[in-house]
């Protein structure tokens, strides 16, 4: 289980923004179960004209964000999007730790 600076396990939900150069973002939002540690869903969250259109999870096989396969592309999206667990299976997260490890940023 991740601990926090404190030692403290983190708790669902989770979550990261990332702001553009006029201070609006994209945020993921991940759920999971407690105990399990295993991801129930989550949201991407656009505010309006942002920058940013996709979520970057982990790294391609060259070495950077923008080529891995694990993309939540929300180009046209103003608001929320809900990602249900199948959506964070299919990218090959089933439990919180696995996006964790991974760098996460966004990009246009």
């Amino acid at each position: 289980m991740a601990a926090t600076a404190r030692g403290d396990v983190l708790q669902s939900p989770w979550s990261s923004r990332f702001a553009d150069y006029q201070d609006k973002a994209i945020t993921i939002t991940v759920t999971f179960n407690n105990a399990t540690r295993s991801i129930t869903g989550g949201s991407i969250t656009r505010d309006a004209g942002c920058a940013y259109t996709k979520v970057l999870i982990g790294l391609g096989g060259d070495g950077r964000p923008d080529s891995t396969d694990k993309v939540f592309n929300v180009a046209g999206l103003e608001g929320t999007q809900s990602a249900n667990k199948a959506a964070f299976t299919a990218r090959g997260f089933d439990t919180i730790e696995q996006i964790q490890a991974l760098q996460i940023t966004a990009s246009p």
